[in-house]
């Protein structure tokens, strides 16, 4: 049998998450972005893209990690890292044709290494899947990108190994309601300021100025392309930030407002580009410091349909990921939180 090319565009596939094409190659930076479709035959290849490089021993670290689901199932059949330069990978193989559902998705995060679909090889066909009657969106940092998730000790180093956008509380949520969704996140990243060292704030790269770009990661390839907010209707919008915030606002009450000024102006921009949707507001995984102030942000708007929601701190018992981060077992206790919440405004 022949080998067919395949482009990732959507008259071959269903994209997931924000994406953006250029010169030939579907560029997937943030968490969970990539592609699902049905292929039918023995064998898929995929040649892919990244421009991470191994020119420091130490930058193993940021290597892309990729894993590919086969129909509908919770764990990867294959998950991999990917090889700096142009590589091909083989994704599926068997004996016999089959006729499965593929779901190929980034698990690393936009702000250490980028990767692209260059193309899709196939000894059959390949064609789109459905997408979902439900769509969500989070927006958050290091937490939602799933840092240190798979890590056991708290003072391990970060690793893109160990990090697993799949199995965050995003996921985890969005699944459970059966919804398509975005992860709009970024380590260190803050509302009003990002992590800060000295208490300095820190406002070159908070997250109003990213928020409504395709893809930032990519900037310096292929400029600043807008996310068309248009192209499908968002339901839930969940925003969990904050906690990079305080480490600037120290309990300065001064501080403190000007993060829920700054908040509520988010929420406003936020509503304008999901004029349908609930907003769930939340924070509290790694401490809730601010959660307060967004309360506050969140009362101010006079919007029937934005909620906040406390979550739980991880406990010592339950374990840590890398660097303090939550773990798996956090993780899953603030879906179930976040799921319940959702259920209870929206009927789901």
């Amino acid at each position: 049998m022949s080998i067919k090319k395949f482009s990732a565009d959507e008259k071959n596939v269903r994209l997931l998450g924000r994406t953006i094409a250029h010169n030939g190659i579907r560029y997937l930076s943030w968490s969970c972005s990539g592609a699902e479709f049905v292929f039918t035959g023995t064998k898929l290849t995929a040649e892919l893209w990244t421009d991470w490089v191994l020119d420091e021993p130490w930058k193993e670290i940021f290597q892309p990690w990729a894993a590919v689901f086969v129909n509908g199932e919770t764990e990867p059949r294959l998950r991999f890292p990917v090889e700096e330069g142009t590589n091909g990978y083989t994704i599926f193989e068997s004996d016999t044709a089959e006729t499965v559902t593929i779901r190929f998705v980034k698990l690393s995060e936009a702000s250490f290494s980028k990767m692209g679909i260059v193309s899709l090889s196939a000894d059959g066909n390949i064609r789109p899947t459905e997408p979902k009657s439900r769509r969500m969106e989070f927006i958050g940092d290091s937490i939602t990108c799933g840092f240190g998730i798979e890590s056991s000790c708290a003072e391990d180093n970060f690793r893109t190994a160990e990090e697993n956008s799949d199995i965050t509380y995003a996921a985890l949520t969005a699944k459970a309601f059966g919804a398509d969704f975005d992860l709009i996140s970024w380590s260190t990243i803050g509302l009003w300021s990002s992590d800060t060292k000295d208490g300095t704030r820190n406002d070159g790269w908070i997250m109003p100025m990213i928020y409504d770009a395709a893809d930032v990661g990519i900037e310096g390839v292929a400029g600043r392309a807008p996310w068309d907010f248009g192209r499908s209707r968002t339901d839930v919008v969940v925003i969990n930030l904050g906690t990079n915030d305080a480490s600037c606002t120290k309990g300065i009450p001064e501080r403190q407002e000007e993060f829920s000024k700054a908040y509520r102006e988010f929420l406003g921009t936020v509503r304008e580009k999901n004029p349908y949707a609930y907003i769930v507001c939340v924070l509290g995984m790694m401490g809730n410091e601010l959660f307060r102030a967004v309360e506050k942000a969140v009362s101010k708007t006079n919007d029937e349909k934005i909620f906040a929601l406390e979550l739980d701190g991880q406990l010592e018992s339950d374990g840590t990921g890398s660097l303090g981060h939550p773990n798996a077992a956090s993780h899953k206790k603030a879906a179930e939180k976040l799921i319940g919440k959702i259920s209870e405004i929206t009927g789901w």
